[in-house]
């Protein structure tokens, strides 16, 4: 009878493992949230005006249920007013048909009138194809105006010169215009984006193609050239030779001082940038001085920072106040995809993904705290810590940290560290980030619509006093034009009189 009960189990083993082995892992598991490749869609397909309305609609409830902290620059009521006049709008058109950039721009506006940088509608780089070429006048906008930092065409414009008109559109009324697409709160932050989006403006929204007439001011004198773009290519290349973390140094008397940009908290390759770092330090580890130059960087990942933190910490130190998400039906979904993903990735047979102890695969502690949430409610994590390693080479001598308004994200955490640490001196300007803002956002795309809805779930709040503001500096540094004009560095002047000050030298 034993003998008979054993082969029997072993027999209903061996098939239930034939049939997990037949059945394998499945197909691939579908993003629950995306019915169209955006990056395949033309930026000029037609979109049926209705089609707009109901994602406007569809739109209203997704921030409603799913963003972490909607209304905390407007009220819920101005939202809901803002979306019925934008779907008025888009009734008296007279075109039936949108084209989709249109639609991105009515989209954008809406969700820029929240005031949150994370949140917004996606904006598809392939979507530049149809815009083979870019502008070329690099601008600086100061009170209002916009002035020409670099010319990178042919028609040489002087160095900050003022850029007047484009097509006959005056520049002034340009940057007016655009201001409700932009979705950030600082004043010195939505100067940073609209320099930054100037170009993608001016082709995508006010359509104007290159060749274009430019009207610029110079010495009181008004001047018409024309300018051609530069090629895509060429543009990727520079800007990919502009974001390159680097090594410099200068000189205060007799003491060398190294300076250490990093533009990004990113690159393609994770394993030469540690090394890089790892080499920086060791090298530099006894040095009295060092500066680290965050004014270009917008942000990336903040586990970069913090590789770059641990080389001034040795005990733990706290790097979030505050992170909770907001529970919503289409983050629970989400999760649960990404779980089936990572059981699928490790080629875990799909009759076999129900199993308890998987769960280790996939961060149990924090999705079940997820799972066990009602809708609508927070998970809640306090004082996060981090044990820095050890065996890092540990800088003892005085850092500066340069920021300024541009910078953002990971670069803003990396920054309300240090000053929270008290790790050295802060030299610059205001960051263009706060100190507690939304995090992670999670992709919706529009259900008439291929359009990309980037949505926050998450309130992170960065150590420090001033939640509505961004990192401020100990020494504050800020730029009239004339200094623009005369291409001075007062950030890393400052620098360096703090240094001669310290080595007594005058």
């Amino acid at each position: 009878m034993k003998r008979f009960f054993l082969i029997g189990s072993l027999s209903a083993l061996a098939i239930l493992i034939g049939v997990v082995l037949a059945v394998g892992r499945g197909p691939k598991p579908q993003y629950p949230y995306m019915h169209a490749d955006p990056q395949k869609i033309d930026p000029e397909a037609p979109i049926n005006k209705e089609a707009l309305i109901k994602d406007i609609d569809y739109y209203v409830a997704l921030i409603d249920s799913a963003q972490a902290d909607p209304y905390r620059q407007i009220t819920k009521q101005s939202f809901m007013l803002k979306a019925a006049e934008m779907k008025g709008r888009v009734r008296d058109l007279r075109l039936d048909a949108i084209p989709l950039i249109d639609c991105y721009y009515y989209m954008q506006e809406l969700a820029a009138s929240l005031q949150d940088e994370h949140t917004k509608i996606n904006f598809q780089p392939e979507w530049r194809k149809s815009c083979p070429d870019r502008f070329p006048l690099d601008i600086r906008i100061f009170e209002e105006k916009a002035y020409v930092r670099q010319d990178f065409s042919d028609a040489n414009i002087p160095q900050y010169a003022e850029l007047v008109r484009v097509a006959d559109k005056p520049v002034v009324e340009m940057l007016s215009e655009t201001q409700k697409f932009i979705n950030v709160t600082l004043p010195h932050y939505k100067r940073q984006i609209a320099e930054r989006s100037f170009d993608t403006w001016l082709q995508t929204y006010f359509k104007f193609a290159p060749p274009w007439k430019i009207v610029y001011r110079f010495e009181g004198e008004e001047k018409t050239v024309e300018v051609v773009g530069i090629p895509e290519k060429e543009f990727v290349e520079e800007d990919a030779k502009a974001s390159q973390y680097s090594e410099t140094s200068f000189r205060v008397g007799d003491e060398i001082v190294p300076l250490l940009e990093i533009p990004k908290f990113w690159c393609p390759d994770q394993a030469a940038y540690n090394k890089f770092m790892d080499d920086f330090f060791q090298k530099h580890k006894d040095k009295n001085y060092l500066v680290i130059d965050l004014r270009r960087n917008p942000g990336g990942d903040g586990r970069w920072g913090f590789f770059v933190l641990d080389y001034f910490l040795e005990s733990s130190y706290i790097t979030v106040k505050r992170f909770d998400f907001k529970i919503s039906n289409e983050f629970v979904k989400l999760n649960y995809y990404y779980r089936d993903m990572t059981y699928y990735e490790k080629r875990i047979p799909r009759l076999l993904w129900w199993f308890p102890p998987l769960k280790t695969l996939h961060e149990s502690y924090w999705m079940d705290k997820v799972y066990q949430a009602e809708i609508g409610e927070y998970t809640e994590e306090r004082d996060t810590y981090r044990i820095p390693d050890p065996g890092k080479a540990k800088f003892k001598g005085k850092p500066f940290l340069l920021v300024s308004h541009f910078t953002n994200s990971a670069a803003v955490v990396f920054s309300a560290i240090f000053k929270n640490n008290k790790l050295g001196t802060i030299v610059g300007q205001e960051t263009g980030g706060r100190e507690t803002f939304t995090s992670d956002s999670i992709s919706i795309q529009m259900p008439n619509s291929p359009l990309l809805a980037f949505i926050p779930v998450a309130i992170l709040a960065l150590p420090g006093n001033n939640p509505e503001r961004g990192v401020l500096p100990d020494v504050e540094v800020e730029y009239s034009l004339e200094d623009e004009i005369s291409q001075k560095d007062l950030d890393l002047e400052r620098v360096k009189e703090i240094i001669r000050k310290g080595l007594g030298i005058k």
